[in-house]
């Protein structure tokens, strides 16, 4: 028998939580400030993200030097009622 969309159970994991990080790296004599929105669990999560996207992002070189200035949790929601009216698609 079909199940009813009634039926279907989602996954009840738990939400994955938004970290505001912002770091500077020094690569080949030039800096370069990033500040990301990245998505973990927990602290050791947001690291490993981190490190994949240097990765991805500095791919070609051999050394890189990354300075950490925050990472922090993102607590609140936005109130997005006051953009309300404001823009039109």
């Amino acid at each position: 028998m079909a199940e009813s969309w009634e039926d279907v159970t989602w996954d009840q994991g738990r939400p994955l939580k938004e970290w505001a990080v912002e770091y500077t790296v020094a690569v080949d004599g030039e800096e370069y400030h990033h500040l990301n929105i990245l998505f973990g669990e927990d602290e050791s999560a947001v690291q490993k993200s981190l490190l994949d996207e240097l990765r991805q992002t500095y791919v070609r070189n051999e050394r890189i030097d990354v300075t950490l200035h925050r990472m922090e949790e993102i607590k609140e929601t936005p109130n997005a009622d006051i953009f309300e009216g404001c823009f039109t698609p």
